[in-house]
């Protein structure tokens, strides 16, 4: 994430009182261990050499599966008690076909790498709006709404930009996306972009299949195709997020990254300039069942 100031590119300062644009830093490598607990009480632990995002949604939906089964069986033997309405509820709640690649499932709580999708009832900025959490942290935490595309390229959005810089002309062309209501000021202006796949020397990993530009000044002409810019974007304070999560602000969710960049290029192709319809996409995947929304089978 860079901020835009007298027509040329920096990095953004952390300050006390005010969410910051996304801190640089590596993300650590290498295979992930998760303990699994058995019913007897016992526990093993499995390395996950992998994406362990995919392998945290395999898990998730085969609770699901053992819920259904557990439903399905409790029904049969006519035992429909308060516990196995509100199971029931719950993993109608988690509904999402599992496969590699295609998948999504609520999460109880944010982290790096999450969707956060607002509230039916919300308005302004956030109205149907799904934000992608590009950090969150102790500090706080920073994220880009996916749904808002425009008719508009960063040229015409941004024209301070000094274009003339080769790293700059690379996105003149490009139809921006609103990021979010920081960082949206003249002489102040941040950039976002993300790309579906890695650029050496210019982005830094979100999650396994999806990266972010840390620095736009290794942008290269054959970079171009791959990136989605965005003028603005959300922000938090330290333990801001973690606070509207639990007053019930915002559906948390995890997806996988085809997914996750879907609401960004189905939305743009669909002109559907509030998101609107990928927001009720995004719900209805993961098993809202609320009229308006698209249901579990989508």
């Amino acid at each position: 994430m860079q901020a835009i100031a007298q027509t040329r590119a920096i990095q953004p300062l952390a300050s006390r009182g005010r969410a910051r644009c996304a801190r640089e830093g590596k993300r650590a490598a290498g295979p992930v261990k998760c303990r699994a607990m058995g019913d007897d009480g016992h526990s093993d632990t499995v390395e996950v050499k992998g994406d362990w995002r995919a392998f945290r949604a395999a898990l998730v939906n085969q609770e699901h599966a053992h819920r259904q089964r557990f439903n399905q069986q409790q029904q049969a033997n006519h035992v429909v008690t308060n516990l196995s309405a509100a199971s029931t509820a719950y993993s109608r709640r988690q509904a999402s076909k599992i496969t590699p690649g295609d998948w999504a499932h609520i999460l109880p709580e944010a982290e790096t790498g999450c969707l956060l999708l607002a509230p039916e009832t919300e308005e302004g900025w956030w109205r149907h709006s799904v934000v992608l959490v590009l950090n969150h942290d102790a500090e706080g935490s920073t994220g880009v709404i996916l749904n808002r595309p425009t008719n508009a390229q960063l040229k015409n959005v941004v024209p301070e930009i000094d274009y003339s810089a080769p790293h700059h002309r690379v996105l003149a062309n490009r139809h921006v996306s609103m990021g979010g209501p920081m960082g949206t000021e003249k002489g102040a202006r941040c950039l976002v972009a993300l790309s579906h796949t890695r650029l050496d020397g210019a982005t830094s990993e979100v999650f396994p299949g999806l990266w972010h530009v840390s620095d736009f000044s290794a942008v290269k002409p054959e970079h171009e195709p791959s990136l989605m810019v965005f003028v603005g974007y959300c922000g938090w304070m330290s333990g801001q997020l973690n606070a509207e999560v639990a007053a019930n602000g915002w559906t948390v969710a995890a997806a996988s990254a085809a997914n996750t960049l879907a609401l960004v290029n189905a939305s743009a192709r669909a002109g559907d300039v509030m998101g609107e319809s990928m927001w009720a996409t995004m719900r209805g995947r993961l098993g809202d069942p609320r009229p308006g929304n698209l249901g579990d089978d989508t």
